[in-house]
C-alpha cells in the first residue's frame, strides 16, 4: 500500500500541509468523551446476533476474521493477547483527540456459517464499513512531521509503551459522511502496556513490565529524553521531543475524570482490579510530565 509524501507544494512553491484536523481533533471536549463506547458510540456497537463468516487472515501473531453482522456491516475480529490492550489504548488515544475507527471488545459471540461456525473466544471488533483505506503514512516522514500535535502523538505512544511503530499500522482513511473526511490513524495498538522494545521486541499487557519502565530519562536544553524505545526501524522517532510536546499530551490526559479512566479499561474487558495498575501507572506518567512545566536544564 502506498505511503503519502511528506508535503505537497502549492503553485507558488510554498509547502502545503493538510489541515491538522486530519490527524487530531483539537476542539474535542476530553472530559465529556464516552470512553466506554468510544468513537462509534453505543449506536455502532457490535450485535449479539450470530455473524456471517467472510474470510480468515493470519497476520503477525494474531488471527483475524472478516465477518458480517445481521445489519450487513463488515467487521474485522482479532483474536489473541493483543485484544484487551488494543481497545484500551484506542480509547485513550481517542480521548485526547486522535482519530480512531470504532473498536469494541466482545467477550462471547458466534459465527453462523462455514468452517468457523460456532462459539468464538474474546475478540477485538473493528468496524470496517465506511472507513475506506487510502494508503499509509510514515512515522518520520509525514505531512505533520515537526508539529506539536505529531510530537504529542509520539509522546502518547511512549506513555502507552506501544512499541510496534511500523508504517503498516498507520492508515489514511476516508470516513463516512458528505463530504467524506480524510483521517490519519494509528491502528493495531495491541502491543501496549508492557515494556518497550529491547533490541527487537517489547512486551504487552503486563502490569509489572509497564510499572517498571521509567518514562522520562532526563531534560536538557528544553529537550526530553524518554526511556521508550520502539521497533528498531523507527528508533529516533522520539529524538527531538520538547518539554512543550510532553506537556501538550499530559495536559490533555489530565482532563480525564476517574470514571473515564475506568471506562477505557472496562470497555476493553478488564475488571476493576485488572485495570487499576495500568491506570495508576498512566496517571503517574501524566503527573511526571506535568511536573516539567517551566523546566529548562
Amino acid at each position: 500500500m502506498a505511503c503519502v509524501p511528506f508535503l505537497g507544494e502549492s503553485p507558488s512553491g510554498a509547502d502545503v500541509r493538510p489541515p491538522i484536523e486530519q490527524l487530531v481533533d483539537l476542539h474535542s471536549d476530553t472530559a465529556r468523551r464516552d470512553l466506554f463506547y468510544g468513537p462509534g458510540g453505543r449506536a455502532s456497537a457490535h450485535s449479539d446476533a450470530p455473524y456471517r463468516f467472510l474470510a480468515r487472515e493470519e497476520k503477525g501473531v494474531s488471527t483475524n476474521f472478516e465477518v458480517e453482522d445481521a445489519r450487513g456491516r463488515r467487521w474485522n475480529a482479532k483474536f489473541g493477547e493483543e485484544v484487551k490492550p488494543e481497545v484500551a489504548a484506542s480509547r485513550l488515544l481517542w480521548a485526547i483527540g486522535f482519530h480512531q475507527p470504532p473498536v469494541y471488545y466482545v467477550r462471547n459471540w458466534q459465527i453462523a456459517n462455514g468452517p468457523e461456525a460456532g462459539a468464538q473466544p474474546e475478540a477485538r471488533f473493528r468496524l470496517e464499513d465506511g472507513w475506506n483505506k487510502h494508503g499509509e503514512w510514515k512515522w518520520q516522514d509525514n505531512p505533520f512531521t515537526g508539529t506539536r500535535e505529531m510530537q504529542g502523538l509520539v509522546v502518547m505512544m511512549a506513555m502507552l509503551n506501544n512499541w510496534d511503530l511500523k508504517t503498516s499500522n498507520n492508515k489514511i482513511y476516508e470516513t463516512p459522511g458528505t463530504p467524506s473526511e480524510r483521517r490519519y490513524v494509528v491502528k493495531d495498538l495491541g502491543d501496549s502496556f508492557g515494556h518497550s522494545a529491547r533490541i527487537f521486541l517489547g512486551t504487552l499487557n503486563d502490569t509489572e513490565d509497564f510499572a517498571r519502565e521509567p518514562f522520562i530519562r532526563r531534560v536538557k536544553h528544553d529537550r526530553v529524553d524518554l526511556y521508550f524505545r520502539p521497533l528498531l526501524l523507527n528508533w529516533g522517532v522520539d529524538r527531538d521531543i520538547a518539554v512543550d510536546d510532553v506537556l501538550w499530551t499530559c495536559q490533555r490526559l489530565a482532563r480525564l475524570r476517574d470514571r473515564q479512566w475506568r471506562d477505557a479499561f472496562r470497555a476493553a474487558g478488564y475488571s476493576e482490579e485488572e485495570g487499576a495498575p495500568f491506570i495508576d501507572r498512566m496517571r503517574a506518567k501524566v503527573k511526571e510530565g506535568l511536573a516539567l512545566e517551566g523546566a529548562q536544564t
